[in-house]
């Protein structure tokens, strides 16, 4: 049971050594293996991933490790990083780290949309020729 418990631990390690390289696609699929906020008043840097009660989140820019600025007390520190089928979904909020480029898609309710515009950070429902439905 000894030898187990320290395999597991060691795979444990590797998977957190390896979880910074991932892509936001894949890295959304495996958020328990990104650290959570500790609250110890350190420097989180823009565009840190963090699990945020079993979602993936990033740091939008550079903010304090404080209670202040939790994802659910700050959420415009916060982007959501979720993927449903391969495609993200759209935010209600899309920041510039966010963006949509030119052509790629992603759900908006039950709905997938490809973005008609590069750099696109408006919904299908706030800028509707910014955007059009794609049959699955």
């Amino acid at each position: 049971m000894n030898n187990i418990l320290k395999n597991a631990r060691a795979y444990r390690k590797a998977a957190e050594l390896a979880v910074p390289s991932l892509d936001d696609k894949t890295a959304s699929t495996a958020a328990a293996l990104f650290p959570k906020l500790k609250e110890n008043g350190a420097l989180v840097a823009a565009g840190t991933r963090i699990n945020w009660g079993g979602k993936l989140k990033r740091a939008a820019v550079d903010l304090w490790d404080t209670a202040e600025n939790n994802p659910d007390n700050a959420p415009t520190l916060w982007e959501d990083i979720e993927y449903r089928n391969g495609f993200r979904i759209i935010p209600k909020t899309i920041t510039a780290g966010l963006a949509f480029a030119k052509d790629e898609c992603g759900y908006w309710g039950d709905h997938l949309y490809k973005s008609l515009i590069d750099a696109n950070v408006w919904t299908p429902e706030a800028y509707p020729s910014g955007w059009e439905i794609v049959e699955e």
